[in-house]
């Protein structure tokens, strides 16, 4: 008797293509769940890994941003039942380390990542540990929960969590994408007196302005906004959040700054970054510059509760929807921004 399997996308590394191939069910181990997936967000860090990241292992399902319904639950799972609506944190940390213990979980040497250290959620199932499950309310539709998981729990993460946002502060956003939309919109629902919008992208920007935005500044390649951007807010901004990921942005959000102001920073590259403001400015102005990756699982939940009480509508951020079969058409209209995608997310039939 044959072993169950099912369909999943799977991917060897950079330079070969995702392929959809029969592979064996997840089995629930110790403190694990089996997950049926209905909806995976696709996500830019997916196209990372097809282009130039290497991947821990491999052969490997790609998608971490999941949620579905419990199948199965292993031994010593507690507080979970088969049938519970659940969307899955984007990693699960060892829980004891000091990064883990003090709050950075992220960070965390021995993290389990779906779609990254583990198999991921292209796939009809996957297993994942129990303290990656975050429960999804009542109403909120499976495939926003799948969004939330990082599209938009990062930019709550950085908001919130890492820049320490208030009420009536003045934002501005650097690089307007997918994760910076997000940040426009979250940051115009907590409660910003102001989100300035910065992108190089017209129709990005008029996205933008849907999502909340007050004011836009279309940049220039080469040029500094920072002074657009200290003018249209009175000084500068109480918190900036990057989201593009270059040492010229990052510089460009740091002369942004008004007195006492945070930059945070969620783009990644691997130049370092050129801040060239004197040190005394940082002491005297009381500037800090932090680095925000992913969120945790309290961020998730917290994001979730927005979307069931209708303070975002994370489904009108969907403009595709497709099948498992057509992940490999999903990645590169991602790659190419054909039909101007904002989020494409991955339902599974039946």
């Amino acid at each position: 008797m044959s072993r169950r399997t099912m369909r999943a996308a799977r991917f060897s590394g950079p330079g070969t293509p995702v392929r959809i191939e029969e592979v064996p069910y997840p089995e629930a181990g110790p403190g694990e769940v089996v997950v049926r997936v209905a909806a995976c967000g696709v996500c830019g860090s997916d196209l990372h890994f097809l282009e130039d990241m290497p991947l821990p292992t491999s052969p490997l399902t790609l998608g971490h941003e999941p949620a579905g319904t419990i199948e199965s639950i292993g031994e010593g799972v507690e507080k979970w039942s088969v049938g519970d609506r659940v969307a899955l944190h984007v990693g699960a940390g060892c829980g004891s380390c000091p990064a883990c213990k003090f709050g950075h979980p992220m960070s965390c040497a021995s993290i389990q990542c779906p779609g990254l250290h583990i198999d991921g959620a292209f796939a009809e199932a996957l297993w994942i540990p129990a303290s990656s499950l975050v429960r999804v309310p009542d109403g909120v539709a499976m495939a926003a929960a799948a969004v939330a998981t990082d599209c938009v729990a990062t930019p709550y993460h950085a908001l919130k969590c890492r820049g320490g946002m208030r009420d009536g502060e003045r934002v501005a956003v650097i690089g307007v994408g997918g994760l910076g939309g997000q940040t426009v919109r979250l940051a115009a629902a907590l409660g910003a007196s102001q989100v300035v919008a910065v992108d190089i992208s017209t129709a990005a920007l008029e996205r933008a302005k849907r999502f909340g935005a007050t004011d836009t500044v279309l940049a220039v390649r080469g040029e500094d906004p920072s002074p657009q951007i200290r003018e249209l807010t009175g000084g500068g901004v109480d918190l900036a959040v990057e989201c593009y990921g270059s040492p010229d942005t990052i510089a460009q959000s740091a002369n942004s700054l008004d007195k006492g102001g945070t930059l945070v920073i969620v783009g990644v590259c691997m130049q370092p970054p050129r801040i060239d403001l004197p040190v005394a400015m940082f002491a005297i102005a009381e500037l800090s510059v932090l680095g925000s990756f992913a969120s945790h699982a309290e961020d998730l939940a917290e994001v979730l509760q927005m979307e069931a009480k209708g303070v975002i509508d994370i489904c009108s951020s969907i403009t595709h929807r497709l099948t498992l079969d057509q992940v490999p058409e999903a990645l590169e209209m991602l790659r190419t921004k054909r039909g101007d995608p904002e989020r494409i997310v991955i339902e599974m039939e039946g």
